[in-house]
Order: structure tokens, then C-alpha cells, then sequence
């Protein structure tokens, strides 16, 4: 895909606020022992809060990030997560003390929660969904890169005492870096809310055209029902469990002093050979995130069902695979290995290293099928992270990914959290029975078995889930195309309006009667370009007929304006030939259905006697024609600030608007007067009789156009005749405060 400048600009300020995420929710690291010795924190276990609240804290903010990223405009949440991230960075950098630290990271988790959702939300809208599983794929790699970079900056610039802020300085390198992503954005147009989207293509043709769907209270329900993301948003707390213990309990495998494999090994090499033994590993998760992705867009383009089968599949491989990979490991014999001396010399440490790495090829050959099966167990797990991400874009609306990447990454983080508070208590309990870190990475694996399952499920949902997307913004697209076409008629009826208002004033204030149909003119050519280029012959055609009348309306009134005096005749017949040929506004039968709905309640008001049931349900359709009235007003009203409006303009938005607040007064004072109705009735209906017996009575009086105290009183005794003569003037009362009620301003 080749991407406009623009895109590319976009994209690496994504990459930008990435890096900068990552890479401060890791960079204290390598410090850890500096801030101790800083801070003189007392107990070394300590060290870890801070992170640990930042990370949590990322985590949890995420989920509020992710929604407001899909409700507001993704600018504005950039523009706040950076500036909570930047003043959380600067509290690190001159934090001095270790509470104003842990103050610093929980600013900075809670800022930078919003570089994940947003950069997700945003690239979805670049990368069309043939190419998604490619672009998670190079995330994932990038993120650890970032990763990387980011403990880099902090163990090589630290030691360097720059500006003598020590560990602080490279925290105002990212300072730096979020100054300058808040100032490339200012500079790059972001991507219109899914503009990748296949069923949405038609509709970017059209550039007055957007899609303005946002995420709401109701809509974030209808998100968590669909079963992928259910399965998907659980399977993060399984699937991250694997991969965390792998990555943090692998070399210590192989390194740990008393209990590692390595042990044998001499203090100065045993790190470095063990890193090398775990990294191929890292190495296969590397590859596997390369192809799998590619192999994840190429299959999806056969059958978009074919992403989550990826995914499934690959999880599933790699639970014998990683078990595998664990049952070829075993501890080596000093025996074995090369000939150390007391204390190996730092020139000759790569030397010793390279013989180790043979040695141990050499004389434990199962370490050859440990490669092979670490290599090929971390490829495949790479294919459930690079998949999953582009399976959520699938399935979820463009408006709801920024929410549910939150809630994806985390019951991941809560996943991984999970892992490191329980890690040290389980390694305990394993060590009371003889067992470690081995036996450790086999119960680590096993949850990719629940992971697996919830691929499974996956597979048979994400079919359905891609298509109601699909046929939901298919519908929004038909919508849209209806509102542009109803905004062009729209702008046509002011014209239309703009000629009957030159009209009513033609002979009073002429002048101004000639500057509104030189407005209707310029409406009617605007409406003929838009037509002409969007190809809609049939408002093309009315409309080029309208302009053209208008013109000639136009050219009389100027003719007549140059006479001194002005003829009155001629200004006469002028209106005259508008009155004939000029067709009827909507604003005018807008007006029309408005004095209708009041006509049903004149309506309920003489029937009132014979039949208030009756009554009630003719205030039922004034109510409905009052909604009608209000839909239709407020659909004519321009929004302040979206466009500069013209005098005549204005003075028309003035009407509407007098029009829709009389249509709202109208209807709430109707709703409480058949409301009232009703409830006067009812008290009819308490003891006496029942609304069936009631209802054919009034049918009875309405029949022979008899009143209903006449019929009652020949029907039922004289206590209930009183009650319900007490009920009749009620309503009367009723009615006349009404009237009460529409003077009222």
C-alpha cells in the first residue's frame, strides 16, 4: 500500500508517542540500584512500587482514554495524555525523594495510558484491514525495540551524570520527545474515523461527508455483547501468562545461582551465556511476528474468518511446542565445560563465552532440540498477539476500537500483574517439593490451553460479528448519502423561502426583496455544482430550473428598481408571477403541520363531551405531528459556528427557531393535558366501570350525537351520575387551562 505524505507524517508521530509510552514504563530498570542509593530507600523490594502503580495505573486509565478517544476528537486526547505524561516525566526528573517518585510514575501511568488506544484507533484508520495483521506485527516488534531503547537510554546516559541529573535525564529526553510529537500533530491532518473501512469507501468520495458516529454509554454495552470481543478480552488474562513467565523466568532458568542450570558456570560468564541460550526465544517471537502477520493478511483476504483460525491454530502449536522446548532443558556438569581459570580476564570473556555455547552443544546434545523447539514454540505464540489485535479491529466498529484495545490491553496487564505478584509464591511452594523454575515454565504454558479454547469459540463467532459491522456501517453509509442528499434539499427550500420572503416584502422594502433573491441565485448555483459533480441528476435539473426562474425574478425587480418613482404596478405583477409559478417552501408546510397538530386539539376539545377517550387519543396524534414538527425545525437549524451565516440566512434560522420552540411548548403542554385527561378518566374507571364498557357508551353518544350525562343519567344510579358530572367539568377545566398554558411565555 503506498501511503499519501500526510499518512506518513501521521504514522511516525504514532510510532513517536509509542516509543515515548514504552520506554518510560520501563526505563527505571537499570537504575534501580542508583535510586536506592539516592533515595536511601530502605528495604530494595521497594524499588518496585513505583513501576508496578504505573503500569496499573496505565492499565486501568487506559479504559477511560480508550473511551474518550472514541467519543471526542483524538487530537484533544492526545493533547491531554501528553500533557499529563510531560508534567509526570519533568516530576521524575527532578523528583528528590521517593514518595515525589511515586507521585511522578502514577502521573505519568495515568498520561500515558492514552498512547495505545489512540495509536490504534488512529493507524486502523490507515491501514486498510487486508493489512492490519502486518501492522500489529510490526508493532509488536517496535514495542520491543522500544522496550529495549528505552532501559538502553537509562543504563548508558545515567551513568554519564549529564547536566548532573544522573538516572533523572533520560526522563528529559521523553520530556523532549512529547514536546515534540504535540508539535509535529499541529503540522499532519489525522484520519477521518474509519476511512479504511470497505463498506464506508463510497462515502469518502464525498468530502462534505463524515462519519460522526461517536461512542456512547448505550453503544459501549452493545460493544461487550458480541461474543469475540467476550472471548477475546478474556483470553488476554490467559494468553499473557505464558509469555511473562517465559520472558522473566527463562534466563533465571539458566542463571540462577543455586537453582539455574548454568550454576556451574563462572559468575563472570554465566549472564551472557544464559542470555545468548534464552534469546533464541526472543529470536523466534521476532520471526514468528514477521510472518505471521504477513500470513495473517494474506489468509484473511481469502476468508476474513481465516485471521481468528490463524490464531487459533498457532496457540495451539505452541503448547506441545513451549512444553517441548522445557523437557529438553537439563543442568550441565562442570566436567563438561571448558577449563575456567580462577577469575576469567574482561578481554577474554567473549572467548570463554563462544567455548561454553559449543561445550554444551557438544556434550548435551537434547540443548540442539531446545533450540529447535524454543525457536518454533515462541514463533507461533507471536501469531495469537499479531492476529488478535487485528481481529478486534475487525469486528468492532471504528468508533468503539479505541475502548475495546483498552479492555483488551487491560485484562492483559491484569494478566501480567497477576504473573508477578504470584510468580515468587509459587516458585516458594514448587521449592518445598524439590521443584523450580522449570517446573514453573511448564505451569506458565498450560494456560495457553484456556487460550487456545477461547480462539476456538472465537472462530465461530467472528464471521457473524464482521458482517453485523459490516451491514451496520453499510446502513450509516445509505444514511449519510440520505442526509447529504436532504442537507442539498434543505439548502434548496432557503432558496425556495428566500423568494417567498422578497415576495412579502417586495412592494415595503424592495431593496431588500432584490438581496434575497440575489441570495436564493447564489444557493441555487452552489446546489447545481454540488449535484452536476456528485452526479444526482434529478436535484441537478430542479434546481438549474429554479435558478433560472429566480434570475428572472431578478432581472424584473432590477429593471423596476432603476425607475423613479418605483412602479407599483410593475412591483404588483411581479408578485403576482411569483404567487403562480413559485413553488411552496417546506418551512411553509412545515408551518402548515404545525397549525394541524393544534387542529387536533381543537378537535379533542369539541368531542371532548361526547367521547374524552376519544379525546385522548386525537391529542395522541397532535402529539405525534408536534414530534414531527420538531424533527423537521431541527434539522433546518445550522449549529453556531459551523459556517458564517448571512443576514437573510440568519433571519430565516431566526423563524425556525421561533417555529421549533412554539412545536416544543405545543407538545409539552399537550403530553400533560391528555396525561390529565387520562387520568380524570381513570378516576371514572376505579369502581364503577370498566374502560371497554366505558369506551362503547361514548361510541353510543357520539352515534346519535347525544351528550354523555344524558346517557348516564338513564344508565346508572344518581351517585355515580354526580361523580362523573364532577369528571365532565374537570375536563372542561382541563381545556380551558390549556389555553392558560399556551399564552403562557
Amino acid at each position: 500500500m503506498k501511503f499519501s505524505g500526510n499518512e506518513i507524517s501521521v504514522i511516525l508521530v504514532i510510532l513517536l508517542l509509542s516509543f515515548i509510552n514504552v520506554a518510560s514504563l520501563n526505563m527505571l530498570i537499570p537504575s534501580y540500584a542508583a535510586i536506592i542509593a539516592d533515595f536511601g530507600v530502605k528495604y530494595s523490594s521497594l524499588i518496585y512500587i513505583p513501576d508496578s502503580l504505573a503500569v496499573l495505573i496505565s492499565a486501568f486509565t487506559m479504559i477511560i482514554w480508550g473511551y474518550y478517544t472514541d467519543r471526542l476528537n483524538r487530537n484533544k486526547v492526545i493533547r491531554w495524555g501528553v500533557f499529563l505524561s510531560t508534567l509526570g516525566f519533568l516530576l521524575t526528573t527532578f523528583a528528590n525523594t521517593y514518595w515525589l517518585l511515586i507521585i511522578a510514575r502514577i502521573i505519568t501511568g495515568g498520561g500515558m495510558g492514552f498512547a495505545i488506544p489512540v495509536g490504534i484507533s488512529i493507524l486502523s484508520d490507515i491501514f486498510p484491514a487486508k493489512e492490519r495483521s502486518g501492522l500489529f506485527g510490526f508493532l509488536a516488534i517496535f514495542s520491543s525495540i522500544s522496550n529495549g531503547s528505552g532501559q538502553g537510554l537509562s543504563a548508558f546516559l545515567g551513568p554519564l551524570n549529564i547536566l548532573n541529573l544522573g538516572w533523572h535525564f533520560p526522563f528529559l529526553i521523553l520530556f523532549a520527545l512529547a514536546l515534540l510529537a504535540v508539535l509535529l500533530l499541529a503540522f499532519v491532518k489525522l484520519p477521518e474515523m474509519g476511512s479504511q473501512e470497505e463498506s464506508l469507501a463510497d462515502l469518502q468520495e464525498f468530502d462534505e461527508l463524515q462519519y460522526g458516529y461517536r461512542m456512547s454509554r448505550r453503544a459501549l454495552i452493545s460493544m461487550m455483547k458480541k461474543r469475540t470481543n467476550k472471548y477475546l478480552i478474556l483470553n488476554g488474562l490467559f494468553s499473557i501468562i505464558p509469555g511473562t513467565i517465559i520472558i522473566f523466568s527463562l534466563i533465571t532458568t539458566f542463571s540462577h545461582p543455586t537453582d539455574g542450570l548454568l550454576t556451574v558456570l563462572p559468575d563472570e560468564i554465566r549472564i551472557q551465556v544464559s542470555t545468548i541460550m534464552a534469546g533464541v526465544a526472543s529470536l523466534g517471537y521476532i520471526v514468528g511476528s514477521i510472518v505471521l502477520s504477513w500470513l495473517g493478511d494474506y489468509v484473511y483476504n481469502k476468508n476474513n474468518k481465516n485471521r481468528a483460525i490463524l490464531a487459533f491454530i498457532v496457540n495451539a502449536l505452541a503448547v506441545p511446542l513451549c512444553l517441548l522446548m522445557i523437557f529438553f532443558l537439563q543442568p550441565v556438569m562442570l566436567s563438561n565445560m571448558p577449563a575456567y581459570p580462577s577469575k576469567i580476564p574482561n578481554n577474554e570473556l567473549g572467548f570463554y563465552v563462544t567455548q561454553t555455547i559449543f561445550a554444551i552443544f557438544k556434550n548435551y546434545p537434547t540443548y540442539i532440540l531446545f533450540i529447535i523447539f524454543s525457536f518454533l514454540g515462541t514463533f507461533f505464540s507471536a501469531g495469537m498477539v499479531t492476529n488478535k489485535n487485528a481481529v478486534m479491529v475487525d469486528v468492532n466498529l471504528p468508533e468503539h476500537r479505541g475502548t475495546a484495545t483498552s479492555l483488551f490491553q487491560l485484562t492483559e496487564q491484569l494478566g501480567k500483574s497477576f504473573t508477578l505478584m504470584f510468580t515468587a509464591g509459587l516458585l516458594a511452594l514448587l521449592s518445598r517439593n524439590g521443584m523450580g523454575y522449570q517446573e514453573l515454565l511448564y505451569i506458565g504454558i498450560l494456560f495457553w490451553i484456556p487460550s487456545a479454547f477461547l480462539w476456538f469459540l472465537s472462530t465461530k463467532s467472528v464471521v457473524d460479528d464482521i458482517y453485523t459491522k459490516e451491514i451496520t456501517l453499510r446502513e450509516r453509509s445509505q444514511v449519510s448519502f440520505i442526509d447529504y442528499f436532504f442537507e442539498l434539499n434543505m439548502t434548496m427550500d432557503d432558496g425556495i423561502q428566500f423568494v417567498h420572503d422578497a415576495k412579502s416584502i417586495l412592494k415595503k422594502e424592495p431593496k431588500k426583496a432584490e438581496k434575497l433573491i440575489s441570495e436564493a441565485i447564489k444557493k441555487f448555483k452552489w446546489i447545481k455544482n454540488k449535484a452536476h459533480k456528485k452526479m444526482m441528476p434529478d436535484i441537478e435539473v430542479r434546481v438549474k430550473l429554479l435558478g433560472e426562474n429566480a434570475k428572472k425574478y431578478h432581472k424584473e425587480l432590477l429593471s423596476a428598481l432603476k425607475e423613479t418613482p418605483i412602479s407599483d404596478s410593475r412591483l404588483d405583477e411581479l408578485s403576482e408571477k411569483i404567487g403562480s409559478n413559485w413553488p411552496e417552501s417546506d418551512l411553509k408546510n412545515i408551518q402548515l403541520l404545525e397549525e394541524s397538530a393544534y387542529l387536533k386539539v381543537i378537535e379533542a376539545r369539541l368531542g371532548r363531551n361526547f367521547n374524552p377517550i376519544e379525546s385522548s387519543q386525537s391529542l395522541q396524534n397532535a402529539i405525534e405531528i408536534y414530534d414531527r414538527v420538531i424533527n423537521l425545525c431541527s434539522d433546518r437549524i445550522i449549529e453556531e459556528g459551523i459556517k458564517k451565516l448571512s443576514e437573510e440566512e440568519e433571519e430565516l434560522q431566526k423563524r425556525i427557531h421561533q417555529l421549533l420552540v412554539k412545536a416544543q411548548k405545543s407538545k409539552s403542554n399537550t403530553e400533560l393535558l391528555k396525561n390529565k385527561l387520562n387520568q380524570i378518566v381513570d378516576t371514572v374507571l376505579k369502581e364503577d366501570i370498566s374502560r371497554d364498557e366505558l369506551s362503547s357508551l361514548f361510541e353510543l353518544t357520539t352515534d346519535y350525537n347525544l351528550k354523555m350525562t344524558y346517557v348516564v343519567e338513564d344508565t346508572f344510579n344518581k351517585q355515580f351520575l354526580r361523580k362523573f358530572s364532577r369528571v365532565m367539568r374537570e375536563i372542561d377545566d382541563l381545556f380551558e387551562e390549556y389555553d392558560v398554558w399556551q399564552k403562557q411565555e
